[in-house]
């Protein structure tokens, strides 16, 4: 039987740029799946520490890639409502969506409305589902609460800020780079800080993107009931060059560990979010969630921001514009 193939982002081994090419791949078989011309796919920090080798369990060559949005071009399941021309966005954290043609199972594809451009539908998934769930779920936001929110002009802190602004009174504190400060504002954000200065203000909420040193501090500028979710460890990427697994060790050995003592002398919260293993074990949760943001993107409350959209051959620029934090919203491959 001769293979299908479809051309693909493909790392070959762990590394730096050097290590992604663009190539032809195997297809698995349409048998139990949907498959989708892909339309755009959207970048996450997590596809660099994918490409770094610091997800354990991936095994070469492997597709890159976690969230993607298309077409359905055909259908191999069973027992399904998707049908074919229909437009759907598709998510697996273990990679695999950026290549123009892909076969999934029916479990990473969910639909999205077909008058929905291509690129918002792109922009949404991953950023928008995680900052739902940290914001007003696990991070239970209330209504003039005060909040950090981390790198706030990217991709994720963009949503965390429009979906604050959905709760009454709240007043949002942002760090970034100084360049960012003029849009993160007019995003919603109220007080704009460099992350050093992060100690000027109390919070209710902190949704955090770092680990490390940092961690213990951001403990320590909580109001009593306080919450911190733990949302990555985006500081172990500062350098394309440096990044190795000895990032990772000085990352752990710097982290202090999260002491239940004094989490609950000072009445704190202490809490990690993933979107992908979330969606494995509740996915009525996440189904639920994304028709919510379908909601508040249909009334204007929530704004996807793309910073750019680079073709699929520049995949490597539009890599480093992640990776030196040169975006301001989301970051896409046009495929």
């Amino acid at each position: 039987m001769v293979l299908e193939t479809s051309k693909s982002v493909v790392v070959t081994k762990f590394g730096g740029y050097e290590s992604i090419q663009i190539k032809e791949f195997d297809l698995p078989s349409l048998e139990g799946t949907i498959e989708v011309k892909v339309s755009y796919g959207g970048l996450n920090f997590a596809d660099l520490y994918t490409r770094q080798g610091l997800m354990m369990d991936k095994k070469l060559p492997f597709v890159l890639g976690m969230e993607c949005s298309g077409i359905i071009t055909a259908i191999g399941a069973e027992n399904t409502d998707f049908k074919v021309g229909q437009q759907v966005v598709c998510y697996d954290h273990q990679g695999g969506m950026f290549r123009e043609k892909i076969r999934v199972p029916p479990r990473h594809v969910f639909a999205v409305p077909d008058d929905l451009d291509g690129d918002v539908a792109a922009s949404l998934f991953v950023n928008y589902l995680t900052a739902y769930f940290a914001v007003l779920q696990t991070g239970n936001l209330r209504e003039n609460e005060q909040v950090l929110i981390m790198s706030c002009a990217g991709g994720l802190g963009w949503a965390a800020t429009q979906l604050s602004k959905t709760v009454k009174g709240v007043k949002i504190i942002g760090t970034g780079s100084d360049f960012k400060a003029k849009f993160a504002m007019e995003n919603g954000v109220d007080i704009f800080i460099d992350k050093n200065n992060v100690g000027e203000y109390k919070y209710d909420l902190i949704l955090c993107t770092e680990s490390g040193p940092i961690l213990e501090t951001l403990q320590n500028l909580l109001n009593p009931l306080g919450r911190i979710v733990m949302l990555g460890a985006n500081n172990i990427i500062q350098n394309e060059n440096k990044l190795s697994t000895l990032s990772l060790l000085k990352l752990w050995w710097t982290t202090k560990t999260i002491s239940p003592e004094s989490l609950i002398m000072n009445n704190r919260t202490c809490s990690g979010l993933h979107l992908g293993t979330l969606m494995e074990l509740e996915p009525q949760k996440v189904d639920l969630a994304l028709k919510k943001i379908l909601g508040m993107l249909n009334d204007g409350k929530i704004n996807p921001r793309i910073h750019c959209t680079y073709p699929l051959e520049e995949i490597v620029s539009a890599t480093k514009d992640l990776a030196n934090r040169k975006n301001i919203g989301k970051v896409l491959l046009k495929f």
